[in-house]
């Protein structure tokens, strides 16, 4: 379709969106309003109509997919691979930059981005070197805190000698030592963690004004995409690529920053027009996602925020069914209820796939996971346990980053899964590649075999095998072929057959098909790297985003902030409790609930044409620890805007085929419940005794006399209670 044809099919807003080139421009896109559609018509404008070279535009987003969908409908319609910009992640962008000019501030180009995995076994092992003393509690979450620590340090360019500088307690002091041995560890393995990418891009551009001359003369347009989600130093980026230039386009939703625990900053898109004084902004306020009933619930709701761009979203689409709040006893009923109405849903013509449910955290799923298999309902569980990080992938990928990049992260992951290598051997291998200012790879290939015999004979017939594979890999072998011989001839995929781990070798060879997929279509023009495995290794590394909803015909289960960015036929938001949703931590702090006003916002605004949103009423949780109650969220529902289901005891009894509720086991449940009252003595067999302070529903609270079990939970049909 050509570009002419394309304008003609933008309302007025879109039109003048894409056509201003003359001035910064600052799209308000509302949800489901085109974005994406003006955006790649813009960047089709620029190079069709204005004559702009391609490889000059710069298209930066904050997702692959996002990045993937953009580069595919440019291409359809400039229908020329050499039309195509650069179109991708902020990260990947840097990631670019730094290896091209990065070695002005000590980076080699072929640096290693290391994964959160990684992080966490770097943390570990700073934290034994520099002996800090931790209690048993603090040994639980330290490498948690010290990583979110290290985070904000380096999101306000703090490094490792300023941290210890002004730390001003023993505690601050634990945490920079960590953070100085942590810079340590990736400096010496040529790795970086991915803040550095974005930080240090921004002190290159910052420290070496030819530099960020070259990359500023290298764009004659940039367009941000999810502009409500930059955080101060993307933004900073932006700002040397174009503050005085006129050719930037932005486009977000104010509406829909819900990731400021990862910086964003809801006032950079807000306050744009005080930096760019002569921006235009314009506003895309017609729907063209949902239906009205759902956009009216969505409007409605959002005007509780105070801090926003006001906007009135409006859609064309056809009438729809009505919004449905549903109020259930207890949170198996709460999954009895959703299985239920999605049967009914796919007897009416909807299928699997149509839908979404969706939640705040994560262990909201659990009674959905089984109350749908009980059910014999298909589903997917997006944001699980990812592909990349399941262990056997994480192993196959270490033999290939050891027999590449030489890093010694990967080569101890290497030496870990070898037999007769035990940890004392392996803490020698390191010491003594230390001492020897070698690489572990370069240690173990040494033609000297006589080094390596000084600590072990066992790796002998291996360390052929990875000199083979790295000659391999300096003759730009096929990746597929080099991975397929070095986990053959190590006996790694042996020793999978052996144990009978089918699920890992399915793993394996989803592996070996993505990677024959990238040897066919590799074009190191597009990566900017001839080798194939290098160019592998840095897309990998760029892969943040959360698992895909596959196009399988199953209902996708996934948190809220997973769904950003999608839509679907038929949407269930679940959980809409007291300190679930909003959580307990944002109920004081204005911003916070604002931002968790947001959230929900953006849950509503997935759903196309029906939407189902549900709470318990009564049942005790863990999660709050509380009887759980509905959310405020829910008084701030117009109530003429949806249509209300009330929860009784009888509406809990469901088909057999449900794990759930029947009648006998209703009837066990209550005589168990009679049988205590509070101020009863009990024992449990675990536990030993205690006494009921608290009964709800058919849960008893019991404080045990042993306080290293304090008070729990129990039901009251459990057979290892008794009464004494």
């Amino acid at each position: 379709m050509s570009v002419d044809n394309l304008l003609d099919l933008l309302n007025p807003q879109q039109l003048a969106a894409v056509l201003n080139i003359d001035k910064p421009v600052r799209i308000i896109a509302g949800a489901g309003s085109g974005k994406t559609r003006v955006i790649t018509t813009k960047i089709a404008y620029l190079i069709e109509k204005q004559h702009i070279d391609p490889s000059r535009i710069l298209a930066v987003t904050f997702t692959n997919k996002a990045a993937k969908e953009m580069k595919e409908r440019v291409l359809q319609i400039t229908n020329n691979e050499n039309k195509s910009p650069f179109i991708s992640t902020f990260h990947a962008w840097c990631s670019k930059v730094l290896r091209i000019d990065g070695k002005h501030i000590g980076l080699k180009d072929k640096f290693l981005i290391i994964d959160s995995d990684d992080q966490k076994r770097i943390i570990k092992n700073a934290i034994k070197e520099s002996n800090i003393e931790l209690s048993e509690n603090d040994k639980k979450t330290f490498d948690k805190k010290i990583l979110y620590k290290i985070k904000q340090w380096k999101e306000e360019s703090v490094d490792p000698s300023e941290a210890i500088l002004s730390a001003t307690n023993q505690f601050d002091k634990n945490f920079a030592t960590i953070y100085r041995l942590y810079q340590n560890t990736l400096l010496e393995n040529n790795s970086i963690d991915f803040d550095d990418l974005q930080i240090y891009v921004y002190q290159l551009f910052k420290n070496n004004e030819d530099i960020l001359n070259k990359w500023k003369n290298s764009y004659d347009y940039v367009l941000v995409d999810e502009f409500q989600d930059t955080n101060d130093i993307q933004f900073s980026l932006i700002k040397f690529l174009t503050i005085n230039t006129n050719h930037l386009t932005v486009v977000g939703d104010p509406d829909q920053t819900i990731y400021s625990w990862r910086g964003a900053k809801l006032d950079i898109i807000l306050n744009f027009n005080k930096t760019y004084t002569n921006a235009i902004s314009i506003v895309l306020n017609q729907n063209y996602r949902s239906t009205k009933q759902i956009l009216d619930i969505s409007n409605s709701f959002i005007k509780n925020n105070k801090h926003r761009e006001q906007k009135e979203i409006f859609t064309n689409n056809k009438s729809g069914k009505k919004v449905v709040l549903k109020e259930c006893k207890t949170r198996v009923s709460e999954a009895s209820y959703v299985a239920s109405k999605i049967k009914e849903l796919i007897k009416q013509g909807y299928h699997y796939k149509d839908i979404f449910i969706l939640y705040r955290m994560n262990a909201w799923s659990q009674d959905f996971e089984k109350e749908l298999t009980n059910k014999k309902i298909p589903f997917q569980l997006i944001g699980g346990i990812k592909f990349r990080e399941r262990k056997v992938i994480k192993d196959a990928m270490a033999f290939l980053k050891m027999i590449s990049i030489k890093d010694n992260l990967s080569c101890q992951r290497v030496l870990g899964l070898l037999p007769k290598i035990g940890n004392i051997t392996i803490e020698k291998i390191i010491n003594f590649a230390t001492v020897n200012e070698l690489s572990i790879f370069d240690l173990i290939t040494n033609e000297n075999k006589d080094l390596l015999h000084t600590i072990t004979k066992n790796l002998d017939e291996l360390v052929e095998v990875f000199k083979k594979a790295h000659e391999l890999y300096l003759d730009n072998t096929n990746i597929e072929e080099i991975l397929k011989y070095l986990l053959t001839q190590s006996g790694y995929e042996d020793k999978l057959k052996i144990k009978n781990q089918q699920d890992d070798l399915d793993n394996i060879n989803a592996l070996y098909d993505q990677l024959k997929r990238f040897d066919d279509e590799f074009d190191p023009k597009y990566y900017g790297e001839e080798n194939k495995l290098i160019a592998f290794l840095q897309e990998e590394a760029l892969t943040s985003d959360i698992d895909e909803a596959e196009q399988i015909d199953k209902v996708s289960l996934l948190t809220i902030h997973a769904a950003k960015g999608l839509e679907n036929k038929v949407v269930f938001i679940v959980g809409l409790n007291k300190d679930i949703f909003p959580s307990r931590l944002s109920e004081t702090k204005i911003n916070e609930l604002e931002e968790e006003r947001r959230a929900l916002y953006v849950a509503l605004t997935r759903a196309k044409e029906e939407l189902f949103l549900t709470y318990v009423k009564g049942d005790y949780s863990y999660i709050s620890q509380s009887e759980l109650k509905p959310s405020k969220f829910i008084n701030e529902l117009d109530k003429d805007l949806y249509d209300f289901e009330s929860s009784f005891l009888d509406d809990q009894i469901h088909d057999s085929n449900s794990y759930t509720y029947t009648p006998s086991r209703i009837n066990d449940t209550l005589k168990q419940h009679n049988l205590y009252n509070v101020g009863d003595q009990v024992v449990h067999t675990l536990f030993g005794k205690g006494i009921v302070t608290k009964i709800i529903n058919d849960q008893l609270q019991i404080s045990f006399n042993d306080s290293s079990y304090g008070v729990m939970m129990i039901a009251a049909n459990n057979s290892a209670l008794s009464k004494l």
